[in-house]
């Protein structure tokens, strides 16, 4: 009787585990999808939008928006003035010394609209593979963000479809200028105050230097904040009026689709590289988790400074902070997942096909939906287009669009 109970229960556990096996599906982010597309051109302005008090990039209502005390953006001024900012994933942002103090955790990110995350390096000095956020505020511009980091092409080309004003510690010189060029943007070195033009890099003592600092004590690169309100307010060139690139939103959740509470993003790097996005129906949204490689997981969260401040060291202008702390996780209403063919220049320096199409993945109210995106030029917006060939409808929120290279073995993203 013991035996048989035995073999039961190890049928039994046997069995549980083939079903969770079964039911994890992992995308065919490279086979064809026979969706024949109904070209979308540019929704309405989002300046029409923003006067209306609907936000462009989330598609909330403005006047339910709150904008802390020193911030400000579309839901303070009614404008459009988006500003996109290279930011930090060391340690998949979420490091802590053995104090409990945010190291790398991301500060003020909570506020971006939109954040895009892709390949940054392909070397085996970061495990394979590492990466960057590129995220865009328009509805709340904070005083402060960071961590900021440099560019490369990817970042290059994201920005172009945006035409906004972008932030950014440095850049890879033998790829990203010769783009900027061709795409016709100032070279950032010659930026001269009648003329700052778009490209704001930390590096450089310009007339927007006194809004670029490293945050005390400045132990490594991951350390340089950019007031950004302070330059969306005075910076930006007034008269620059960044693409239309406003997307479709709705209230109700899209037909169809199958259940998609979990889903695992792997890029093939250092454990941090990799994250988890879990769908809470309390809120509707997604929150990122970064795995600690024994099973379990550490949200994604901001980092808050208290009582920010300025102060001088060896000379040097920095802000000092009484305290850092961790903030809320992050979430997401909208989930995409664009599968992108990955360049490689010089074997670790990204070169991504984003002209062009490919498949695209939606994760919205806790299901998975199919699609495919369309980006026609470097200055078109990339469209992205549901099972039907219509242009998706996004649900009123944050959006986090991961930039997935499925023809490397090693990335994958799976659901459940």
């Amino acid at each position: 009787m013991k035996k048989t109970l035995s073999l039961i229960l190890a049928l039994a556990i046997m069995l549980s585990a083939t079903v969770a096996l079964a039911a994890s599906t992992e995308i065919d982010g490279t086979g064809k999808r026979n969706i024949k597309i109904k070209e979308a051109g540019l929704n309405t302005d989002p300046q029409e939008m923003i006067d209306q008090h609907i936000s462009p990039t989330t598609g909330r209502n403005l006047d339910e928006v709150e904008v802390p005390a020193g911030f400000v953006g579309a839901a303070f001024s009614l404008e459009y003035r988006p500003v996109m900012v290279q930011v930090s994933n060391a340690g998949g942002g979420v490091g802590e010394s053995s104090k409990g103090d945010p190291l790398t955790a991301p500060i003020n990110a909570q506020y971006a609209d939109v954040v895009y995350e892709a390949c940054q390096a392909n070397t085996q000095k970061y495990g394979g593979s590492l990466t960057r956020f590129s995220m865009i505020f328009s509805d709340v511009v904070p005083d402060y963000v960071g961590f900021v980091r440099s560019t490369r092409l990817t970042h290059v080309r994201l920005r172009q479809e945006w035409d906004c004003a972008f932030c950014t510690s440095g850049y890879s010189e033998a790829d990203v200028l010769p783009e900027w060029r061709a795409m016709g943007l100032k070279n950032p070195a010659g930026a001269r105050t009648e003329d700052i033009g778009l490209i704001y890099v930390g590096d450089f003592a310009k007339s927007y230097s006194k809004y670029v600092h490293r945050l005390a004590p400045a132990t490594d690169a991951n350390s340089e904040l950019f007031e950004l309100a302070n330059i969306v307010q005075f910076i930006i060139p007034k008269d620059h009026k960044a693409a239309n690139h406003t997307w479709l939103f709705t209230d109700e959740q899209p037909e169809g689709g199958d259940t998609a509470k979990i889903v695992d993003v792997k890029f093939g790097g250092v454990t941090k590289t990799d994250s988890r996005l879990e769908y809470d129906d309390t809120t509707n949204t997604y929150f990122r988790y970064v795995p600690n490689g024994d099973g379990s997981y550490t949200p994604f969260r901001t980092q808050v400074l208290i009582n920010p401040h300025t102060i001088k060291k060896d000379g040097v202008k920095m802000i000092k902070a009484d305290a850092k702390e961790f903030g809320d996780p992050i979430s997401f209403t909208n989930v995409i997942v664009q599968g992108i063919v990955m360049h490689w220049r010089g074997g670790e320096r990204p070169d991504p096909a984003l002209v062009g199409s490919g498949n695209a993945d939606y994760f919205m109210g806790g299901k998975h939906y199919t699609g495919v995106w369309e980006r026609k030029s470097n200055n078109s917006r990339t469209v992205y287009y549901d099972e039907n060939g219509e242009e998706i409808e996004l649900l009123r929120g944050k959006t986090l669009i991961i930039l997935m290279d499925y023809n490397n073995k090693n990335r994958s993203v799976k659901y459940e």
